[in-house]
């Protein structure tokens, strides 16, 4: 799997892309498969800007990666993908912010996650190439994809220490034959050379012949995607028989390589009516056996029929005729598993007083997964009515407080309004008894001659600006009246309101409320539903810790009734081998025993010398 990242600005611009036709019209199909946010694209985008523009100091908010994978590991569902996305979101320490997985083709999806969780912290992003590695490197290996490490390795995955330590085990220390990666790699090779253009029912037959076990990974459309191998007796730990794909065994064997050689055409099947004869004739040597064996089924002779009626006639009419009646099968009991079984770990470990108390730790921990299991779906139903709109959000009924507090500033917005309109009139008052004291002034000082053609006298322009200016003195004196009303009748507003700018506040309210209500509804929209699918996946994973612990309880108990039922001798001998085992691996942290100490010899903080006599010399 490889995992690409980037980093940009906002989310629509990705989703966008994620959702659009692509650079080559190569997008099919485009649908989101995993995230917590809820909506249409447009809608999640939207969401995941929203809370990223709560840091706004921060250039880059939006993280992009692209999870790929190669040919050999086939398309896979989207549920899978979905639990891919789900784990990597969470591995890189983003799973607290609001994130989505986009798939749009067959081999790759497309993450985009704010870097501001939906408390408004910064989530790092340091060394988060290294720890995108690290993540895929372990979803590879938990959901059998090929490692990305090997994938450019010509020869294949190379054979670790677990599992050459394992074929040790199974096949002995120093077994002439190779590790079983290595003998499946080199007879498929071998075969896969001898069934050069012969197609898929040659190559089959001939790993039939050499002793190869495969299964044909066929896609639900058809699609041929490759083999998976195994050999007779390669198990693992739980006896269960291992499955390597064909391209974890040699690169070269890989579909995309192997049917250039071999060619891709169906295996041949036999006909229906060979099918029905193989079948039947089976059927009748495997009922053949059963009787000779004495282990006859119901079905292969009347007097063991299920029908109590035709049983005691058909052994009526057995003696009758002097035929021996074939015996019915008794149930064999099944014999108690040793405690070193794999079905009873690890609880078979567990000393019989022990168990008690883990099913009593078990209860104690489901009923508090149980409590936060319900308080989570509580705040997910109060966070679901935020987010369809039937509860009022926290913006919203700010919105309307800031609007209740402008309301009770309005007396008096009013009278600072009408006081710095008054104030203004009184300075344009002011100005045109300006204009006609100076006009006044430069009269009077003409002469007589002048005075008599401009109309007018000297002491008629005397009087005419003494009179403009007395009114000069009442303009401006109003408008400095006018003046402190508007700055008392603000300071007003602003105590009563609480507001900085209380007209400012009632102007942009007048302007722009349908607006600002739409963006405050849509907000509170948002965050409920982000917090509802928060709340609604801790629900989901407390439950299934929840569905966890109760199957670890069930087996505790049922440990507990095995003990309770097996035989006396059985549980002793248990007993005894476990506290056997306990004493031949002791527990790590308890205290190393102190060596003994010679017989008369005293501690070391008491080996002192004596003092002189006369007792100790002081320094001068």
């Amino acid at each position: 799997m490889i995992a690409n990242i980037t980093k940009g600005k906002r989310a629509v611009g990705a989703l966008i892309y994620d959702f659009g036709p692509g650079r080559r019209d190569e997008h099919i199909n485009p649908r989101i498969v995993a995230g917590n946010t809820t909506g249409t694209p447009l809608q999640v985008a939207r969401a995941i800007d929203h809370t990223a523009r709560r840091r706004p100091e921060i250039t880059a908010p939006i993280w992009r990666a692209s999870l790929s994978l190669p040919d050999e590991d086939g398309i896979l569902p989207d549920a899978q993908w979905a639990d891919i996305a789900t784990k990597f979101v969470a591995d890189m320490g983003f799973g607290t912010a609001p994130w989505v997985a986009v798939r749009h083709g067959d081999d790759h999806i497309h993450l985009t996650v704010s870097r501001v969780d939906w408390s408004g912290q910064l989530l790092t992003d340091r060394w988060d190439y290294r720890r995108a590695r690290e993540s895929a490197d372990a979803l590879e290996e938990e959901h059998g994809l090929v490692p990305a490490r090997e994938r450019f390795r010509t020869e294949g995955p190379q054979v670790r220490n677990r599992e050459l330590e394992a074929s040790n085990r199974r096949r002995g220390p120093g077994a002439a034959v190779p590790p079983e990666r290595e003998e499946l790699r080199r007879i498929v090779r071998e075969v896969r050379d001898a069934s050069r253009g012969l197609g898929r029912a040659a190559f089959e037959s001939g790993l039939a012949d050499a002793g190869v076990e495969f299964r044909a990974n066929v896609a639900s459309t058809g699609r041929m995607n490759g083999y998976s191998l195994t050999l007779a007796g390669w198990t693992d730990g739980a006896d269960e028989q291992v499955w390597v794909p064909a391209s974890k065994v040699a690169k070269d064997l890989r579909w995309a390589q192997l049917k250039t050689v071999i060619g891709d055409e169906p295996p041949a099947g036999p006909s229906p009516a060979v099918t029905a004869d193989a079948v039947y004739r089976a059927t009748e040597m495997l009922r053949q056996g059963r009787i000779e064996r004495g282990t006859a089924q119901p079905a292969d002779h009347p007097a063991l029929s299920s029908d109590p009626a035709a049983r005691v006639l058909a052994q009526w009419k057995a003696k009758a005729a002097g035929q021996e009646v074939p015996a019915e099968a008794r149930p064999v009991p099944e014999s108690v598993r040793a405690w070193t079984d794999k079905r009873r770990r690890p609880y078979g470990k567990l000393a019989t007083d022990a168990i008690p108390g883990e099913i009593r730790k078990a209860h104690r921990q489901v009923a508090t997964w149980q409590g936060e299991m319900e308080s989570a779906q509580s705040n997910a139903r109060t966070w679901d009515g935020l987010a369809t709109g039937a509860v009022t959000g926290r913006r919203v009924r700010d919105l309307h407080q800031l609007r209740a507090k402008v309301a009770v500033a309005e007396p008096h917005i009013v009278a600072e309004v009408a006081a710095r309109a008054a104030a203004r009139d009184a300075e344009t008052a002011a100005e045109a008894a300006r204009q006609v004291w100076r006009q006044a002034d430069r009269l009077k000082g003409l002469g007589r001659l002048e005075l008599w053609r401009e109309g007018t006298s000297k002491k008629a322009e005397e009087k005419k600006a003494a009179t403009a200016s007395t009114a000069i003195h009442a303009y401006v004196e109003q408008a400095a009246k006018a003046r402190h009303q508007a700055a008392t009748a603000a300071r007003a507003a602003r105590e009563a309101s609480g507001l900085p700018n209380a007209e400012g506040e009632a102007a942009r309210l007048r302007t722009e409320w349908p607006q600002l209500l739409a963006d405050a509804q849509r907000g509170d929209q948002d965050e409920g539903q982000a917090r509802r699918d928060s709340e609604q996946a801790r629900a989901q994973r407390l439950a299934q810790q929840i569905r966890t612990a109760e199957t670890r309880v069930g087996l505790l108990g049922d440990e507990a009734e095995l003990r309770r039922t097996m035989p006396a001798d059985q549980r002793k001998a248990e007993a005894r081998a476990r506290s056997e085992a306990t004493r031949e691996n002791p527990p790590t942290h308890r205290r190393k025993a102190l060596a003994p100490r010679p017989q008369g010899e005293q501690p070391a903080h008491l080996r002192r010398r004596p003092p002189a006599a006369g007792g100790p010399k002081r320094s001068r």
